[in-house]
């Protein structure tokens, strides 16, 4: 649960530094940036710095504020099931994987991320994860 809050705090607080100073920048006579864009080039990174904030935005920032409330009441989506792809197994290092999981009950299919170690295709777990980010952890 504390690597689920430490995630999504730091991505959000990642991207307020990122818009932060990205707005620094473009600030006439800002502590950065002294002049405006004069040539073609630095007009098309002008253009290519607002579409990255843009999707850094909407595809990270966004979805991150949405789960707060799921981690500030620890209510986030518990699924028990049966394990159906992206299983590792025998890896037993640590690292970022990516599961879905059949739903025991109604049958429905999940598919999270968490940090931890593989497992075998068929094996039946519990993971708790939040549902916009879809980053979670293992229960069992």
């Amino acid at each position: 649960m504390a690597l689920l809050m430490f995630r999504t705090f730091g991505v959000i607080i990642v991207s307020f530094i990122v818009l932060i100073m990205y707005v620094l920048h473009r600030k006439k006579n800002g502590k950065f940036i002294k002049r405006k864009a004069v040539n073609e080039e630095e007009k098309i990174n002008n253009v290519m710095a607002v579409v990255g904030l843009l999707i850094l935005g909407i595809f990270i920032t966004v979805p991150c504020c949405l789960d707060i409330p799921y981690l500030l009441s620890n209510n986030l989506v518990e699924v028990t099931g049966e394990v159906t792809q992206g299983a590792m197994s025998g890896e037993n290092s640590n690292s970022e994987r990516r599961i879905h999981i059949r739903d025991e009950k109604t049958g429905e299919e999940h598919s999270l991320k968490y940090w931890g170690t593989g497992s075998d295709l068929g094996d039946k777990i519990t993971v708790r994860y939040l549902p916009h980010t879809e980053y979670g952890y293992v229960v069992e």
